[in-house]
């Protein structure tokens, strides 16, 4: 690509000194040859390297694509992987917790049973207590008052 300084020199060389609107650039037509030539070589060169660098930045878009594509994937199956993890966790926390309290329930029936069982034991103590005194205070009081019992 030619430098601006290079332009003034070429535009002071071919004495067109010119007015024209700001940014656009009037190169002169060459007056020999060989700048024709070296203005050729130059606008092919700029276009190889513009081509270069197209393909250059198309390379690193298509490489920083994969990288991402591959982060997503890594990321998606490190996701995957911590749920499964959090999964089989939960799982054993509510098989431990279902067997904690299946373990609670059944000591639970066997207290309440045994509880039944120690009521029913005392009641039937009770009973006979109850029996055993209401038999000794009946000869108690047949000793105390063998009247009407005798007669």
């Amino acid at each position: 690509m030619l430098s601006r300084g290079l332009d003034d020199d070429v535009r002071d060389e071919a004495g067109e000194q010119q007015d024209r609107p700001m940014g656009q650039r009037e190169v002169p037509a060459p007056r020999s040859p060989s700048a024709a030539r070296l203005l050729e070589m130059t606008a092919r060169d700029t276009d190889q390297w513009r081509s270069d660098a197209r393909a250059e930045a198309a390379e690193i878009v298509a490489a920083a694509r994969e990288e991402a594509g591959e982060l997503v994937r890594s990321a998606q199956r490190e996701a995957e992987g911590m749920v499964e993890a959090a999964r089989l966790a939960a799982r054993r926390a509510v098989d431990e917790a279902q067997a904690t309290a299946d373990q609670l329930l059944t000591e639970t029936e066997e207290q309440r049973a045994q509880g039944q069982s120690e009521v029913a034991r005392l009641q039937q103590l009770a009973e006979e207590n109850s029996e055993h005194l209401r038999r000794h205070l009946t000869e108690m009081l047949d000793r105390l008052d063998p009247g009407p019992a005798q007669h």
